[in-house]
């Protein structure tokens, strides 16, 4: 389906954001999205997300430039065969009805804003025959003032990437580009700047002087650019001046609006940006040049959603509201309740305002118009059928990857594999639609933006994989039946599935075997000789499968993906290291063990003894971390007990980002699970592996490093003397290992290489 979104321009503005984030949805789901304004800000947002735009003066109301627009889009329109045409404000709904008018194509609108509808200005206004509205009242607007019909409009939101709106955005850059204070009680508003948006960044200039009483440490950040912009930067000047102090500080307009958000204590504004904050959790107040909602809680809501978060209706904006309610969220006292606040508002963004639910409702509108049904009938199975709505014949294989493998079962290791792939595939290709199998499929869609199919559900998987250029299996060890043989029927069905449909496969960074079974050998040797590609973690791997296929493999040895994959931010990383039970400043070592039916029956008395060992002889104290939390979490709890009580336990459903930093900050590493291993080979850590898989002992091999035990005879006084020879030496073996890990990040990034060729 190819859509052209038309608007006036693409500077700074909720609207603006709408157009950029609905577009960017859509063609992650593989709709082939155009957008036709006057530029701005967005313009390169869009252009890296592989969006074409077309510079077309839509923002100008005379004559000549009209005229040039309406040529320029009807170029557009047929040239690239455009199936709907989506228009956004007046100026380009007029011209786009204008052109409906001769051509006949599918012409549909969002209506953002109300407009004056009288005589002569209701002319310039059309507004197709489906639309979008932002809110309740808009749609209200548009049936009474233009007729349209309540069945071929939709109330819509304004989405919000959850992802990229986050309390834990870093912002130092655009603190150290303003020169934000350290420790102060900082107040965000975002607006644009415009004599019609900017009523309530003059309140708030005003109400400076009364906070400042109660807050001595106060800054008030205020974003946006526009019309008004030369006035509040006059107003802030002088309550500088008058303050004695830079407490007020001017940005203009700005696209990185996430890291500000991210700045505050507490958000003032609306509309988009009021959203935007809610995200990261910061507690709002709604204040804005339509009226006043204030602090937004439970009581909020429903006024808050009626409105668009836009005020229409309510009381004015006055300094005193501002005062009062900025001064009761900022509060010492009222800590915890603003700890809620923030809590509450991500809560509603998650449930109500999601990017997703945006492109759902663009996706009705314009499956709609192709039926002619109404726009609130279209069924949301019909999304994954949107073959039949691509009139220009687009390729039936929208979906670019499906990846397949232990995902969704909370494991850190094989959930680090999915992090990378994902992430690597994007940097290459930010407009790559994944589709992810998982035991979860809700959770892995909210964690890492992809849509998701329950991994069991073969009618699904079938549906999909017809419509898949490339199938990934992998990585982690999915080719071996020491687990169990129906994991492994599991992922050969799945491989034998896509070569069926079409697609491609790609055996991605796997570890092989062992495989037991004669009759799985022999799945195993028909599966692997079909694909199209295969990479493999490690050289034993690279020999097993010679070692199946009874011949030279067609196989590429590169690495495990997690090698390609970065740290949380540090922030996040000690935060975690603090909640497990660690004193500010301690060093640690991390242990991780696992349950399993060889391992020696003392296990967990021996880890301890070896744990006291080291905090009595180094002052090191033992973290430990279970890796993949419903099968660890036992072992790992009997751990932490018997080893002191200044034992630290990482608690249970940290991204493997964070682990991976927590990893890195250690002195070393005893690990069972592969990835605690990979973990600490990535960031130069030295490491002892307790041996339970042939791939353990894979991934110490080529490191020339003795630092291992079979873990079904575990010997205290050999792991202590590891311990000893370590810290002794550390610095020379965590040079040693940086080295291994700098190749491995390399080849590493060979398989996404290898993946974008494929496609």
């Amino acid at each position: 389906m190819r859509i052209l979104m038309a608007t006036m321009q693409l500077d700074i503005g909720g609207a603006e954001t709408h157009i950029v984030e609905l577009s960017k949805e859509l063609a992650r789901r593989g709709i082939e999205v155009f957008v036709a304004s006057n530029g701005g800000a967005y313009v390169h947002e869009l252009e890296e997300a592989g969006i074409t735009h077309f510079d077309v003066a839509l923002h100008n109301k005379q004559p000549r430039s009209m005229i040039s627009a309406y040529r320029r889009l009807e170029r557009i329109i047929l040239d690239y065969k455009i199936d709907v045409v989506h228009a956004h404000a007046r100026i380009p709904g007029f011209l786009c009805g204008l052109l409906q008018k001769k051509y006949g194509f599918r012409f549909v609108t969002t209506a953002h804003w109300v407009f004056n509808a009288r005589f002569p200005f209701n002319l310039l206004s059309n507004w197709g025959s489906r639309s979008l509205a932002v809110s309740d009242d808009i749609k209200n607007y548009l049936i009474e003032n233009y007729g349209s019909q309540a069945d071929n409009i939709r109330v819509t939101i304004n989405g919000v990437d959850m992802e990229k709106f986050s309390e834990h955005t870093d912002f130092s850059d655009v603190a150290k580009e303003f020169g934000f204070g350290k420790d102060k009680t900082r107040i965000v508003y975002v607006s644009r700047m415009d004599t019609d948006r900017s009523f309530a960044a003059h309140k708030l200039i005003e109400a400076v002087p009364e906070l400042l009483k109660a807050f001595p440490d106060l800054e008030v950040v205020i974003v946006g650019g526009g019309n008004d912009l030369d006035k509040i930067c006059e107003e802030t000047e002088a309550m500088n001046k008058a303050t004695g102090k830079r407490i007020i500080i001017t940005t203009g307009g700005r696209t990185d609006i996430n890291k500000f958000v991210a700045a505050a204590d507490v958000f003032v504004g609306v509309s988009r940006a009021a959203l935007e904050a809610m995200a990261a959790k910061k507690p709002a107040i709604i204040a804005g040049n339509e009226g006043y909602i204030g602090i937004f809680d439970e009581d909020k809501l429903k006024v808050a959603i009626d409105t668009n978060f836009c005020c229409r209706g309510c009381e004015m904006t006055t300094t005193e509201s501002l005062t009062r309610d900025i001064a009761k969220v900022l509060d010492p006292q009222n800590k915890v309740w603003k700890e809620h606040l923030g809590e509450y508002s991500r809560e509603t963004v998650k449930n109500y305002y999601s990017v997703k639910t945006m492109a759902d409702d663009a996706l009705r509108m314009y499956i709609s118009i192709i039926k002619d049904s109404k726009v609130n009938e279209v069924d949301p199975a019909e999304f994954l059928d949107i073959e039949k709505y691509l009139p220009h014949g687009n390729s039936k294989r929208c979906i670019d990857v499906l990846i397949s493998g232990y995902y969704g079962f909370h494991n850190s290791g094989d959930d680090s594999i999915l992090s990378s792939i994902i992430s690597g595939l994007r940097e290459k290709c930010p407009t790559i639609k994944i589709v992810v199998l998982s035991k979860n499929p809700d959770e892995t869609a909210k964690l890492y933006g992809v849509e998701s199919i329950d991994r069991f559900n073969f009618g699904a998987i079938f549906k999909a994989l017809r419509k898949t250029k490339l199938l990934i299996s992998g990585g982690g060890s999915l080719i071996q039946d020491v687990t169990s043989s129906k994991s492994l029927y599991y992922y050969l069905a799945v491989m034998h599935l896509a070569k069926l449909c079409g697609a491609k496969v790609m055996i991605y960074a796997n570890g092989i075997g062992p495989v037991t079974k004669k009759r799985n050998l022999c799945l195993v040797k028909n599966a692997v000789r079909k694909a199209d590609m295969i990479t493999l973690r490690d050289k034993a791997s690279r020999k097993e499968l010679s070692e199946i296929l009874g011949e030279e493999a067609s196989a590429f040895v590169t690495a495990d993906p997690v090698f390609a994959l970065e740290s949380a931010n540090e922030e996040l990383v000690d935060m975690a290291i603090e909640n497990s039970g660690i004193k500010p400043g301690s060093e640690f070592f991390v242990v991780a063990v696992r349950d399993w039916m060889k391992n020696d029956k003392h296990l967990e008395e021996k880890i301890a003894e070896f744990c006291r060992c080291v905090t009595e002889k180094h002052g090191l104290v033992p973290l430990i971390v279970p890796m993949q939390s419903v099968f660890d979490k036992e072992i790992s709890i009997k751990v932490a007990a018997l080893s002191g009580e200044n034992c630290g336990l990482l608690e249970e459903g940290l991204s493997p980002k964070i682990i991976l930093g927590v990893v890195g900050k250690s002195k070393f590493v005893v690990g069972m699970r592969l990835h605690t291993l990979i973990y600490a080979i990535k960031n130069g850590v030295p490491l002892i592996a307790l041996d339970y898989d042939p791939k353990v002992s894979a991934v110490m091999e080529p490191l020339d490093m003795l630092f291992s035990q079979k873990v079904e005879s575990i010997d205290t006084q050999k792991l202590c003397a590891f311990a000893d020879e370590i810290l002794e030496n550390r610095d020379a073996l965590s040079e040693k290992i940086k080295e291994k890990s700098n190749q491995y990040s390399i080849l590493a990034n060979k398989n996404i290489e290898m993946a974008i060729e494929l496609l």
